[in-house]
């Protein structure tokens, strides 16, 4: 839940919501049958406008899914199936509970003019303890086992594939007939948690983002959308590199993409003077040292650590000082790890149903038993594929 407004009015607003959730739901949920299918219409809408979206979009989705638990996302497919056959009164039944049982302690993260300290009985509450009371007494959730709380979001691990071996390799068909572009993703996962193998991950990302646009846009012309980018499940990075094209076959985008990278260290990394890294770290310290432009932006990165269990509140001034102590053997050796000896990689591919690049279609699923794949995975292989990886995750922890 989340409330912003004026102090003196805050408590009043946070305790006339949280009431209507705990004990008048009825008012706020849909009175009707009729009211209900057009909310379902307008959710239904929305997840059939999956298909539509570019390939480069879907090779996106796709690797994103792979590593991701299965029970923290669910396939477009699914989540579409789900809703065809959902029913009001299920929606009633399940929201009976929804805020009746909870873990023994309320979190609560504020930012703003709220003062901490307690209000004396007779003065109206404008203090984070006593909003986070009024909650806590307006929820009245009863508290669950310890071993009954929810499991936090941690990243699928990627088999590790050595360079004479195929890298995981996801192909799936565009389901939008009309569009004729091919997309291919490579990713290669940093399961690495320190801030220093994070920061590492940007700094690569911005030592090959001109590069690769001006070798695959500019001098092949593959394709208008050429880019790089690193994103984070729970504490895993990813260095992802992406394109779309009308001219080339995803399996031909996929090894202009290797290519390029099996060229990254010799071409990128070895010519590199403390200069070129001075440049590179600048650029990420500048943005982590830049203020919240807007307290909502503020709220949103703490509440992401209260929210994951991370707790690391610190964590740009943390990155800015790992950014700092980084040397040109340290991007080499990083480079050599992620690429090289401890190589996760995962390639997606998009391949449309018409066009000049349209080539088979690939097949829905294979024979797929767990660990790295020998052969091209299909839609149908994703949940299996991270049902695998969760096995080995528990199995490494164990």
């Amino acid at each position: 839940l989340t409330f912003g407004g004026y102090n003196d009015k805050l408590e009043d607003f946070a305790s006339y919501v949280t009431s209507k959730l705990a004990r008048d739901l009825d008012d706020v949920l849909p009175s009707s049958e009729d009211e209900f299918e057009r909310y379902r219409d307008n959710l239904l809408r929305a997840l059939s406008a999956f298909n539509v979206k570019q390939p480069y979009a879907h090779s996106i989705y796709y690797a994103g899914l792979m590593q991701q638990p299965l029970n923290f996302q669910y396939s477009n497919d699914q989540l579409v199936s789900a809703m065809k056959t959902t029913t009001l009164s299920q929606l009633k039944d399940y929201v009976k509970n929804l805020w009746a049982r909870g873990k023994g302690e309320l979190s609560l993260f504020w930012a703003g003019s709220l003062s901490v300290k307690k209000r004396p009985p007779a003065q109206k509450s404008d203090t984070a303890l006593d909003i986070v009371e009024t909650i806590d007494k307006t929820l009245g959730f009863s508290t669950i086992p310890a071993d009954q709380y929810p499991k936090r979001l941690k990243a699928l691990p990627l088999p590790v594939t050595s360079q004479d071996q195929k890298p995981t390799r996801l192909s799936i068909s565009e389901p939008n007939p009309s569009n004729n572009n091919a997309a291919a993703q490579v990713t290669l996962q940093c399961l690495d948690t320190s801030e220093k193998d994070h920061v590492l991950v940007e700094i690569l990302s911005a030592i090959i983002e001109e590069p690769l646009f001006n070798e695959l846009r500019t001098n092949q012309q593959l394709g208008y959308i050429v880019s790089s980018g690193v994103k984070a499940v729970d504490q895993s990075r990813t260095l992802s590199v992406i394109v779309q094209s009308n001219i080339a076959t995803a399996e031909d985008l996929t090894i202009s993409i290797l290519n390029f990278l099996d060229d990254v260290g010799e071409k990128l990394i070895a010519p590199l003077t403390s200069v070129d890294i001075e440049l590179f770290v600048k650029g990420l310290v500048d943005s982590r040292l830049e203020p919240d432009k807007k307290l909502a932006i503020e709220v949103t990165r703490n509440w992401s650590e209260i929210a994951s269990g991370r707790f690391q509140y610190d964590r740009l001034q943390a990155e800015v000082g790992a950014l700092l102590s980084i040397t040109k053997q340290d991007i080499v050796e990083f480079w050599q790890k992620l690429y090289v000896k401890e190589r996760r990689m995962l390639i997606s591919e998009v391949v449309p149903k018409t066009g000049p690049v349209s080539t088979k279609e690939p097949a829905l699923g294979v024979a797929y038993k767990g660990g790295a794949p020998t052969s091209v995975l299909g839609i149908r292989n994703i949940d299996k594929f991270r049902e695998y990886a969760e096995q080995e995750r528990s199995k490494v922890k164990s």
